[in-house]
């Protein structure tokens, strides 16, 4: 380690949370995959580079750099404005918006990918329905996100979501899909060997399927919970193949274990649209909460959700009075997708029982960096499950208003998530939330907190996984058996995100640039 700081692995037995919290509850049997790195600590650095602590079976933290616009730090592109909506006034804008969107989508796509901008003047554009961003290339930006710039504002009480970006997609399997042979394949890898390779070439797009059966299940302690009816699917580009072996672009963030799984490997074809932004504006959602059944639909009222989208990114937007289940809602089919300095203000929720999402992620390489959130009784920085990874969050804040904040995988094995220099007035969570919302399970495995700031945390090892807290502060809660180096002091290099990034040669200030 640097700067004399000492690395402490510490492990404790697992420990049943308190009664209703479903915190430890099913924790199954101890994970296959060794309890502590071989011979040193899970992250140090040498000679300005971080190195990586391993378990028997190879396993490591992930590399969590991939996430983001472009796979993780290539700037935003400055797209030009082609489209300009006239200032606003007292009616609906919905539909003037609506048609400079339609417009700047019939424009040629650009070498860069682009077509072009629509810009918004400064004031209030009142939106009685949708917006619907479904073409590649184009960005709606306002004129500034403070008291003076744009800001879209929500009228009718209806819970809504206010801009959806792109629509549902499905995978297409493209000739056959050839079996992973290996016995098993560690956390971190990119080589495979597969049964043959005939019909693959460098360059190609494929899947690697990690199917979920019955007898994984039964592994990690969810038989009743979790059903065979889903995969991880890791959607990677192939850079080498030698005979049977294949390299991919992106480390796996989940172990491949032939014991438990049937891993396969196949080009694919799955339509998503690219290039699309918001940037530069405010959005105001009060009106929805006036609707008569909000206490029930306050879970649609959102500013926005991404459906099939690669390789685009909100930036510099602030958006105040929403209630939804994932105010930034990165959807399953995302990849790739940038949230840069944003804020969640003043989230309406209610009094259920069940709790709202401020930031969630799900896709994979998808990144949140520089938010804030302020709210009562939120999910303050989620997963929502069955996610591939990697994903990230990184220096976002949460603030107490009213009640109490949690963060941390919300349900069913989100894979790679990172939580980066995360200060958050309430607790993080990668646990097992066992029979909790139905059979939330293993929420989080092969995830890291890293340098968090926190009230209390607490860290779980899932059977054939690993969760890491690595230089976190606050209170670490009893149940934790994780892997947890350093507790209690913030350890160097100061971000892991930015410091994985800079070992490929990359700078995490680029990712913020326009």
């Amino acid at each position: 380690m640097v700067a004399g700081i000492a690395a402490v692995v510490v492990t404790q037995a697992v420990a049943q949370g308190s009664p209703g919290t479903g915190v430890g509850a099913g924790a199954g049997k101890r994970s296959a995959a060794s309890a502590a790195p071989v011979g040193g600590t899970w992250i140090s650095t040498k000679g300005g580079r971080l190195a990586y602590g391993r378990d028997a079976q190879g396993n490591r933290v992930p590399d969590y750099s991939y996430a983001g616009y472009e796979g993780g730090g290539v700037p935003l592109p400055k797209v030009a404005t082609r489209v300009t909506v006239p200032a606003p006034g007292a009616g609906d804008a919905t539909a003037a918006i609506q048609a400079a969107l339609d417009k700047a989508s019939a424009l040629p796509v650009g070498k860069d990918g682009v077509r072009g901008a629509v810009q918004l003047a400064p004031g209030s554009y009142h939106i009685a329905g949708q917006l619907h961003l479904d073409a590649g290339g184009v960005v709606l930006r306002g004129a500034g996100g403070g008291a003076s710039g744009t800001t879209l504002v929500a009228d009718t009480a209806t819970a809504r979501t206010l801009i959806t970006l792109g629509r549902k997609s499905s995978y297409a399997r493209v000739g056959e899909a050839e079996p992973v042979t290996d016995g098993y394949v560690p956390v971190g890898a990119t080589g495979l060997t597969l049964a043959g390779t005939t019909g693959l070439k460098v360059g190609d797009e494929v899947v690697v399927e990690r199917p979920t059966t019955q007898a994984w299940i039964d592994a990690i302690g969810m038989h009743g919970i979790f059903t065979p009816n889903w995969s991880l699917r890791f959607e990677r580009k192939i850079t080498a193949i030698q005979g049977r072996r294949i390299t991919l672009d992106v480390p796996l963030t989940n172990a491949l274990e032939r014991q438990y799984t049937h891993a396969t490997v196949y080009r694919y074809a799955f339509p998503r649209i690219d290039h699309v932004g918001i940037e530069d504006l405010a959005l105001d959602g009060r009106a929805m909460a006036a609707a008569p059944d909000y206490a029930k639909t306050f879970y649609n009222a959102a500013p926005w959700e991404f459906n099939a989208v690669q390789d685009s990114w909100i930036s510099g937007v602030t958006w105040r009075h929403f209630g939804g289940s994932g105010q930034t809602a990165l959807g399953p089919q995302s990849r790739r997708i940038s949230v840069l300095h944003t804020q969640a203000l003043d989230m309406l929720t209610t009094d259920s029982s069940a709790r709202s999402e401020a930031y969630l992620l799900q896709g994979q390489q998808n990144l949140v960096q520089d938010c804030a959130v302020t709210a009562a009784k939120v999910h303050a920085f989620t997963t929502y499950g069955r996610q591939a990874g990697p994903n990230a969050f990184v220096g976002c804040k949460a603030t107490l208003v009213k009640d109490t904040y949690d963060a941390g995988g919300h349900q069913r094995w989100g894979s790679g998530t990172l939580y980066d220099n995360v200060t958050l007035d309430g607790s993080l969570l990668l646990v097992n939330n066992g029979t909790r919302g139905g059979g939330h399970g293993w929420s989080d495995a092969n995830s890291t907190a890293y340098n968090c700031t926190t009230r209390s945390y607490t860290v779980q090892e899932p059977p054939t996984a690993h969760n890491w807290a690595i230089g976190c502060t606050g209170t670490l809660q009893s149940g934790s058996d994780g892997q947890v180096q350093s507790p209690g002091h913030h350890t160097l290099p100061t971000s892991l995100y930015a410091q994985q990034l800079a070992d490929r040669g990359l700078s995490a200030n680029t990712v913020t640039g326009r």
